[in-house]
């Protein structure tokens, strides 16, 4: 579910989100019948209506492989009944242009021409009662509410303009949040093909369902590969180090940490995200840190007394409250996913401290000294020389990294972060290519508590863009649905036009050019007695009775007391500068955009970046400050945090990586982890027992470098992203723990050499 992931509230990103939800179609499910070189157009609508028989409950509540009308005369009826009310004066305009002899001649040329075709026997009837061509003026409005490209209807079925594709509209009450269901659904739509599709006949859907599942699907291969392999990577590597049976009671501080942690979510929320479960691999290398140090500090001081644990308990519970301190950060994120995770972390970090200094030194009792152990770069055992030089690297290293950080781009595009396969991608060009791309269109949103009052301003809406973009570039429902304010102004121009003059004028035309081609003198009475009713206005429940609800539906809707509807114009920077200031509108609407929506999200991350790095520094400080009470100490244990997030920017400007919404966290993360290991590291050295504290900040800062970097395994885009970030971090973090903060740091009373 994506929603997690965006802002909560009232914000901007939020409501808009919440809007974008409401587009069209965003709900269906939308099935595309292509028929083959030998597949006659019969064959497609007849399969098309089989499909739209055989897709039933509980998946499908309705099919619709066309408009829900009666009859296509009655559909044709209304389209005239309609014509006076929805006229415009450049409609009148246009069919004074052809009231002339030599246009009604012509007109009726056509007619004949029509009448001679196979299709002249349904033409019959609307040529006798539109013989000046009402019809094609109507007709072209409907078109500005057709969200289909080259959609037309034959048989009173949805075809395409050659007869080739047909198309199904299916109504589900399954959410598009609910990846359960989502697989569900698919699996039963495909199945319903499968079975029902002839020879010859290619039929492929899209919906919201089918971009769940496939995330859903992804994310979860994505958890077992990644948990399992985090496990027992991080476990050898325990036994290689440890070389203790008693390895085992280590590792399983971190694996009951995540069961701890997923219970506490679970005790909060009434459900846990994916992502924050794949983040079970990033708090697996995270907690493991505290049973290292403890099991190393325990076992090179050769005793297990309570006053041992004691002695250690102090940095390993303030790497434990710094690294809290960081994800806290996270709590005062507007994304409710973040805040999630930021729980998960507490949970999990909390519990490890616990067992890490409660638990786990009752089964450490016995375990001998290591005969060897890895040793890092010490301030006594090293020249002088030699400390300049790791100093020198390191801050050339930091200055190619601060400048390729400034290249370091926001970007809030939630389809960078979406799993779309590639036959999924293929259905997506296929739709596009036959239909439009009606989904990649912004959206102008007017919402009222009554429909006359929003359809009045959708109809300024209508004519302020129509000034600036072709008609055919907007779907709108004023053209076909106006106010009734518009409607009773085009009818009153309607009966001016067709004064009595004009009225006798046309009658006399009409009857002296029908007998040049062969029309009976009564051929057109059906006309003539159109022609005299009263014009009535179109309704809401006219347009569903000549079965365009559907398309009514998708532009016009109505929740919780309020009216809303829709238009869609092109996503472009032009438009939106027309219609994203509010102060420069003639009337109240809501434009949102794709665009838009992507900025906006960015402008939002950008904030809480800067406002998570702000926070976090803040409390670490604090926290350092409070265990060390020396600022040199407390300078030297944020040297991997900085050498961390310096790496992590300049190497994602570097290669052209893009911060998401997923690896912003990376910049938490290596803050908690790098400080971990500048508290180890600075509490040993200034305490003489550097050495065992060198395996313990190594074997940590690995396991934290596998538990991200195991997201880096994923096919999911957004734990890869999420994943490489925090590798990059770390490769900078643990370097610096183990040889920066020793070159740079010279407890008191060492004697200088070299």
């Amino acid at each position: 579910d994506l929603r997690p992931l965006l802002p909560s509230g009232a914000s901007k990103a939020g409501e808009d989100f919440r809007l974008l939800q409401k587009a069209p179609f965003m709900q269906k499910v939308v099935l595309t019948l292509e028929a083959g070189p030998k597949v006659e157009t019969g064959k497609l609508t007849a399969t098309a209506d089989a499909l739209a028989a055989a897709l039933k409950g509980p998946f499908y509540s309705r099919v619709v492989s066309g408009p829900r009308m009666d009859t296509a005369d009655d559909f044709f009826a209304f389209l005239l009944d309609a014509a006076p009310a929805l006229m415009t004066d450049e409609d009148l305009e246009k069919i004074r242009e052809g009231l002339s002899g030599e246009g009604i001649a012509s007109r009726f040329k056509e007619m004949l021409s029509k009448l001679d075709s196979t299709e002249g026997w349904v033409m019959k009837t609307l040529l006798q009662e539109d013989p000046l061509g009402f019809l094609g003026v109507i007709t072209d409005k409907l078109r500005r509410m057709n969200l289909f490209q080259g959609l037309v209807l034959k048989g009173r079925h949805f075809v395409s303009v050659d007869g080739r594709k047909a198309l199904l509209a299916a109504d589900t009450p399954i959410s598009i949040t609910d990846s359960s269901g989502s697989k569900q659904l698919v699996d039963y739509t495909q199945r319903t093909i499968d079975r029902l599709t002839s020879p010859g006949i290619r039929v492929s859907f899209i919906s919201g369902h089918v971009y769940t599942q496939a995330n859903a699907e992804s994310i979860k291969k994505d958890l077992y590969l990644i948990l399992s392999s985090v496990a027992v990577t991080i476990l050898a590597l325990l036994f290689i180090f440890m070389r203790s049976w008693r390895a085992i009671f280590v590792f399983l501080v971190p694996s009951s940490v995540i069961l701890v942690a997923t219970a506490g979510v679970l005790s909060v929320y009434q459900g846990i995200s994916a992502i924050t479960l794949a983040f079970g691999s990033v708090l697996l290398g995270i907690a493991d840190d505290y049973p290292i140090f403890t099991f190393f500090s325990l076992r090179n001081q050769g005793r297990f007394s309570g006053g041992a644990v004691a002695g250690i308990s102090r940095p390993v519970l303030f790497s434990g409250l710094t690294t809290l301190a960081a994800f806290s950060a996270l709590f005062f994120s507007d994304l409710p996913g973040q805040r999630q995770i930021a729980l998960f972390s507490l949970f999990g970090i909390l519990a490890s401290l616990a067992f890490s200094l409660l638990v786990l030194p009752h089964f450490l009792q016995g375990v001998s000294p290591a005969k060897g152990t890895f040793t890092p770069l010490t301030p006594g055992k090293r020249k002088r020389s030699r400390r300049l030089v790791i100093v020198g690297l390191w801050g050339l290293v930091m200055i190619f990294c601060l400048w390729q950080g400034t290249r370091l781009v926001f970007n809030g595009d939630m389809r960078a972060v979406n799993k779309v396969p590639a036959a999924l991608r293929q259905t997506e060009e296929t739709f596009k290519n036959n239909w439009g791309d009606f989904r990649g269109k912004a959206m102008v949103f007017i919402e009222g508590r009554d429909l006359e009052s929003v359809l009045l301003r959708n109809d300024r809406l209508f004519k302020y863009m129509k000034g600036k973009m072709p008609q055919d570039h907007m779907i709108s429902l004023a053209p076909i649905l106006p106010s009734m304010a518009t409607q009773q102004k085009n009818i009153r121009d309607w009966k001016a036009f067709w004064e009595r003059k004009t009225q006798d004028q046309v009658r006399r035309l009409l009857i002296q050019e029908g007998d040049k081609a062969g029309f009976s003198a009564q051929a057109f009475v059906p006309f003539f007695k159109r022609w005299e009713a009263e014009p009535k206005p179109v309704t809401k429940e006219g347009l569903e009775k000549a079965g365009l609800g559907d398309l009514l539906e998708s532009l016009l809707q109505s929740e919780e007391g309020r009216v809303r509807v829709l238009t869609l114009v092109p996503d472009t920077r032009e438009v939106a500068a027309w219609l994203s200031d509010d102060r420069l509108l003639p009337f109240q609407a809501r434009f949102i955009s794709q665009t838009g929506f992507n900025q906006t999200i960015s402008r939002a991350m950008h904030r809480n970046f800067y406002r998570y790095i702000l926070t976090a520094f803040l409390f670490v400080v604090i926290l350092l400050l409070v265990l060390f009470r020396t600022l040199s100490k407390v300078v030297y244990s944020l040297i991997p945090a900085v050498s961390g997030l310096l790496v992590m920017f300049g190497l994602m400007g570097w290669r052209g990586i893009d911060f998401n919404l997923f690896n912003i966290m990376a910049t938490i993360l290596v803050i908690g982890l790098s400080v971990d290991l500048g508290i180890f590291m600075v509490s040993r050295i200034s305490e003489g027992q550097e050495a065992h504290t060198g395996q313990a900040v190594l074997l940590s800062g690995l396991t934290s470098l596998i538990g991200m970097g195991a997201l880096t395994l994923a096919d999911h885009p957004a734990l890869f992203s999420m994943g490489i970030t925090v590798l990059l971090g770390m490769c900078g973090t643990i370097p610096a723990a183990l040889w920066v903060i020793p070159a740079f740091f010279q407890p008191k009373g060492e004697v200088k050499s070299g």
